[in-house]
């Protein structure tokens, strides 16, 4: 199995359980982060297969933030990791913001 493979399988398994703990939030995160840097390499099936996964984690958006939030400052761990904008996943008290804005 790929590299990609398994960072695909590892994010889709992750992002249907929102129970987890604040920590295994963060390697969902790094996970996320992980295939953002080998999108190139996803097949287009694939590509669909993280969009799928991506809009199963914004479902549970408020739930990731409320956990992580018990083990991390997540902002200063953006800081420190050097996170861009363009990973959103990492920006979920804004994803929770613009989430209750919506409704």
């Amino acid at each position: 199995m790929r590299r990609t493979e398994q960072l695909l399988a590892r994010f889709r398994q992750g992002v249907q359980h929102p129970e987890v703990s604040g920590f295994e939030v963060l390697e969902l995160l790094d996970t996320r982060s992980a295939l953002a840097q080998r999108e190139e390499e996803l097949s287009e099936a694939e590509r669909r297969e993280l969009e799928a996964a991506d809009s199963l984690f914004l479902t549970h958006v408020q739930h990731w933030y409320e956990s992580v939030g018990h083990v991390a400052d997540l902002e200063a761990m953006r800081r420190q990791a050097a996170v861009p904008p363009s990973h959103w996943w990492w920006y979920l008290e804004t994803l929770v913001q613009a989430m209750r804005a919506a409704i």
